[in-house]
């Protein structure tokens, strides 16, 4: 990209202030290790320093809407461990690199040439990248020729631009790219986790859709079979009802290997995500083994065993008040771990109301609350109306006795761990709560004939 063009785009972006970091990385690249505390600018330079000047000149709402989110050191050598292999003959193309953390990583696996230029020339034979954002592009290449000068421990800076080394790491839309996923035998994604418009003639979802599960699709229908695919992308994908059918095309187009969970991405983007290693299915191949991973099968019964599990039935600002007016409850007014008898508000409602005794538990929830499942027995003698922020647990057996056992149980570590391993979004889902482990005293619920 020549200085003229490079200008013109640094004043579109939106990131347009963070080039003054990126020109600091570059004198860095281009000094001398003689230069005080020259071997310690550049370890911070390759471990979470880009995140940390992003986060200070670009304002959160910015960075969310144009999900600018850098992968960070750890998390990204985590991910480049789930590899196969690192053989001379792998190539690595990640198609929304931002400061290059996932390239980076895989950069530490290669072996050094003699020279520094000789192996900045093998490395950008293998290492693909690219991103709509000029400054993020500059800042990966001169990162990569940082980590190659650390490990050579050569004293003469770069004199000059990296760019003739990195030819295959470039300013563009991952999205619209065709000869880079056909080029890599390994694909590195950290996708933006925005919200997107389902794109036209998708088969597994429509309206808004999540902008990590469409970038993965894509992703999948372009690499050629066989090519190996590492990515860190939101929990809500791994363990959502809503997602259950892109997890099914996810396992038409490729082999599921390894669903990890890891927990929060980072502090400022603060959602949970889980790492996946995939290979891309021969076309037509889709029932060979390694299809996405289903929750294995206990011998214990659960709580659909004993309960009838619903999410309430009154969306508040939506559903009109009209109807038979009825005790009302929604999770600012419901005290927590008790035996709730009186209520304090009615609301008129047409839809379904529930009976007690019941339990309610808070669709609220994330790892690191104390209870993942917290819980309140509602009691009394006439029907209630339940707002759909509360999952609704009717015992089969019509006893508070039911009631106050899945209370205990709900309280225990082991729901957590279980809830836990199981979903990690901010929000519990009916089908995770049906498979909480419960094995009441009082014997199973019998059928009714």
């Amino acid at each position: 990209m020549t200085d003229k063009l490079r200008n013109r785009s640094a004043k579109r972006s939106p990131f347009s202030s963070y080039r003054a970091y990126v020109s600091r990385l570059q004198v860095l690249m281009n000094g001398t290790d003689q230069e005080a505390e020259w071997d310690e600018r550049v370890v911070a330079a390759l471990n979470g320093q880009a995140s940390v000047e992003l986060r200070r000149v670009a304002a959160l709402t910015k960075r969310r809407k144009f999900g600018a989110y850098f992968t960070g050191t750890k998390l990204g050598e985590l991910l480049l461990a789930k590899c196969a292999s690192f053989d001379e003959h792998r190539t690595f193309y990640d198609p929304t690199c931002g400061m290059g953390d996932l390239l980076l990583a895989a950069a530490k696996t290669f072996p050094l040439e003699r020279t520094l230029p000789e192996t900045l020339i093998k490395w950008g034979s293998r290492l693909a990248g690219t991103d709509l954002h000029a400054e993020f592009i500059d800042g990966t290449k001169t990162r990569l020729v940082l980590l190659a000068r650390q490990c050579h421990q050569t004293t003469n800076g770069l004199v000059g631009s990296p760019d003739k080394f990195f030819p295959h790491i470039r300013v563009a839309d991952g999205l619209s790219e065709k000869t880079a996923f056909q080029r890599a035998t390994s694909l590195l994604m950290n996708p933006p986790f925005g919200v997107v418009a389902a794109p036209n003639g998708c088969k597994w979802a429509g309206g808004r859709v999540s902008a990590a599960a469409t970038f993965m699709t894509t992703a999948l229908e372009r690499v050629r079979p066989g090519t190996e695919v590492l990515a860190i992308l939101p929990e809500v994908l791994r363990s959502g009802s809503f997602s259950e059918h892109w997890r099914d095309r996810i396992s038409e187009l490729a082999e599921v290997h390894i669903v990890e969970p890891y927990g929060v991405f980072d502090e400022s983007a603060d959602v949970d995500v889980f790492l996946i290693r995939l290979i891309r299915r021969t076309d037509g191949n889709a029932t060979r083994k390694k299809r996405w991973p289903v929750p294995r099968k206990r011998r214990i019964t659960t709580v659909a065993n004993h309960f009838d599990v619903h999410v309430g039935r009154v969306v508040p600002h939506r559903d009109p008040e009209t109807g038979p007016e009825y005790d009302y409850i929604h999770p600012r007014c419901v005290p927590t771990w008790t035996i709730m008898r009186e209520f304090s508000e009615t609301r008129r409602h047409e839809g379904c109301v529930y009976q007690p005794p019941f339990v309610v538990v808070r669709r609220t929830s994330r790892p690191g609350h104390p209870y993942r499942a917290t819980a309140t027995i509602i009691a009394g003698k006439q029907p209630v109306a339940v707002e759909n922020h509360l999952i609704v647990c009717e015992p089969k057996k019509r006893t508070l006795k039911s009631c106050q056992e899945l209370m205990r149980e709900l309280k225990t570590e082991v729901v957590n761990e279980f809830l836990n391993a199981r979903i990690r979004c901010r929000h519990l889902t009916v089908s995770a709560v049906e498979a909480i482990p419960f094995q009441p005293k009082t014997g199973p619920a019998r059928r009714k004939p």
